[in-house]
């Protein structure tokens, strides 16, 4: 269940006090038996309107939540509202409705403290908590704030993505008629987001409404809600003040217009100490892919990443000889100093803006600063590009991230010129691993060695493992990765080894035990050969799941499972070899006797990286073929 922390950040303004009680307890229990508490009422509004001849924003949030269950009501009794400087909360009030009667229990002393985050150094993000008193079955927990918004380029999109029912969902954008708007409704195609216009006195008010709303169930391997959730985005694209009618954002042209900004007075004069770093390690080296390879290690391993958001500082990269004398930086700042040191090499390297594949939307598509939250260096060299991403400790400037495949990239060519790139996905093959597991019977079990290849994202992965792993975690990490065959598997000894650019891999070899794998009756020795199933419990329930399935990145899988057949025995029946494809996945499996040894090979390309609803079906009709075959063994007999 989402924390109130995200469910308060969804937005607004306007004229909604007081608490509608339509709704009576067992009412709201018969629509939703099995859930916890109900937002009787969420109601977002914003409310646009010039300020200093600039557009500005105001919202207010108004939340009606009803407990339903008595032994869940101290869940939802602590709350906190987040505002920082672009989002200064300017009022709020918070009680406790009790059932059955129109009395209000205020809540006490609120606490206002810098809210932390994982993910975050440091940002100016504040958080006003407070518990609601008195919170039983049939009570109302309301809150009312306000926030003024004061970068109205900012303005996030009303989503319903509270993870708690809804009963009455609204949202208001309040238009002056100086102010012009544009509005995109996300995902939506049952038409559940109701709108309604209505002017009044000059002022446009347009009104979203959705009843009895209830989010998707979620999934770790689902993307960003924005892929499926319904919402809105509204933006100012023109204004009128004093000077007459301004644009503010129609295009793509706009957005970099505000983006550049940022970047007009970077890096505008050569650093001596950070010329000097560059120069000796570009100096012994002689193509320019090499220089460029050397100054991204060199980054790499001596600035540290750190998120870093203050203000307007969270959009503005600062200076080179910043970092470089601070040795740490966010992602802006990792994007001003390779692309500064790629410049001075000689190199034609650019500022660019990308979103992660958090975010679904393209530049044409929706040309606001939603539509991306990183920057990165683009290099031009010998005519190809390349992206390279500093905040990650372990890619190669062969191989962006696997978090930015296929997403637009808004290179900063100069002032007022840029381009639009997308990052390519890298092919299967490129990210592979190859598992060889040679194994015997134990009297207790089985026990043998393994030893696994990992390329490229593959490989990143356990580059990063690595990274800040005591031995203990370590032995952990070896363990979750290396184990097969069941629950009992026991890690012997074992190393790990990477290699660098240009080709990134690692490897892992590893001693193993396995009690009670396999098992004899009389003269026969009955196993599976597939201790590690590739491919197992993949098949999607179509009438429950209603979201995408997202995938990090395509690989390429070859496992071969090695037995020693005991001496004096030899294999009476192995399964046919097996194959199995749809256009987003390929599984072939192949049996191999030897003189000594029956070898289960398996070989899994996966051919995708989203999946949608409308594709579960296709993606399902090789899985009843695939999970039968997997639990095929082989029969071993005396001779």
């Amino acid at each position: 269940m989402m924390q109130l922390k995200q469910w308060i950040l969804a937005t607004a303004l306007c004229s909604m006090a007081g608490v509608s009680q339509a709704q009576s307890l067992q009412e709201v229990q018969a629509r939703y038996p099995n859930e916890a508490a109900v937002f009787l009422n969420y109601k977002t509004e914003l409310r646009l309107f010039l300020q200093n001849d600039t557009p500005a924003a105001e919202r207010k949030q108004v939340n009606d939540l009803m407990i339903l269950s008595e032994k869940n009501a101290g869940l939802f009794a602590r709350s906190a509202v987040y505002h920082s400087g672009f989002n200064e909360l300017t009022g709020m009030e918070a009680y406790t409705l009790l059932p059955g009667s129109k009395k209000r229990i205020p809540i006490g002393q609120t606490k206002t403290q810098s809210s932390t985050s994982r993910s975050v150094f440091y940002d100016d993000v504040k958080e006003t908590s407070f518990d609601y008193p008195a919170l039983t079955q049939g009570a109302i927990a309301h809150i009312e704030y306000t926030q003024l918004l004061k970068e109205a380029h900012l303005i996030t999109p009303f989503s319903y993505g509270a993870g708690i029912p809804g009963w009455n969902v609204t949202f208001t954008a309040i238009v002056p008629e100086n102010i012009e708007i544009k509005y995109i409704v996300k995902n939506d195609p049952k038409g559940l987001l109701k709108l309604s216009t209505e002017k009044k006195r000059g002022t446009t008010y347009y009104t979203w409404s959705m009843q009895h709303v209830k989010n998707e169930d979620s999934y770790g391997d689902a993307p960003d809600d924005r892929y499926y959730e319904p919402h809105v985005i509204v933006y100012i694209s023109k204004y009128n003040n004093s000077a007459g009618q301004q644009t503010f954002v129609q295009s793509v042209d706009d957005l970099y217009r505000w983006n550049a900004s940022f970047t007009k007075t970077l890096n505008q004069t050569e650093d001596p100490a950070l010329k000097a770093i560059t120069d000796s390690l570009v100096k012994p080296l002689s193509s320019s892919l090499q220089k460029a390879e050397a100054i991204y290690k060199w980054v790499q391993n001596h600035i540290r990443y750190v998120a870093f958001e203050n203000g307007l500082e969270g959009f503005r990269p600062r200076q080179a000889a910043e970092v470089c004398s601070k040795r740490y930086g966010d992602c802006k700042d990792m994007s001003s100093i390779i692309t500064q040191m790629l410049r001075m090499a000689g190199i034609e390297a650019y500022y660019t803006w990308i979103g992660t594949r958090d975010i679904p939307y393209t530049y044409h598509d929706v040309p606001l600063p939603i539509v991306d939250n990183h920057m990165i260096s683009v290099a031009r060299i010998d005519g190809r590009w390349y992206f390279i991403d500093g905040t990650s400790p372990s890619s190669t400037i062969y191989l962006p991230p696997s978090s930015i495949q296929n997403k637009q990239a808004l290179v900063g060519i100069s002032d007022t010129k840029y381009e639009i790139l997308t990052v390519p996905v890298a092919e299967p093959v490129v990210s592979m691993v190859e598992d060889s597991t040679f194994f015997h019977f134990t009297p207790d079990g089985i026990a043998g060695k393994e030893k696994v290849l990992y390329k490229g994202y593959y490989a990143e992965d356990v580059h990063n493992a690595l990274l800040y792993r005591d031995e203990k975690r370590l032995k952990e990490y070896v363990k979750t990765r290396m184990g097969k065959a069941s629950n009992k598997f026991m890690l012997g000894e074992y190393k790990v080894s990477k290699q660098d650019a240009p080709t990134l891999e690692a490897s892992i070899v590893a001693d193993f035990e396995v009690p009670g794998y396999g098992k004899k009756v009389g003269n026969e020795y009955y196993i599976n050969l597939h201790l590690e199933k590739l491919f197992e419990n993949q098949l999607i329930d179509t009438a429950k799941r209603k979201v995408p399935k997202q995938f990090e990145y395509q690989g390429h899988v070859i496992s071969h499972h090695i037995l020693s057949i005991p001496e004096g025995y030899k294999v009476s029946y192995h399964p046919e070899n097996f194959e199995a494809e749809t256009k987003f996945y390929k599984l072939k499996v192949r049996y191999t006797k030897q003189q000594n040894s029956i070898i289960a090979t398996q070989e899994l390309t996966t051919k995708v990286l989203l999946l949608e609803p409308a594709q579960f079906a296709e993606w399902n009709t090789q899985m009843p073929r695939i999970q039968a075959h997997y639990k095929e063994q082989i029969v071993l007999e005396k001779n």
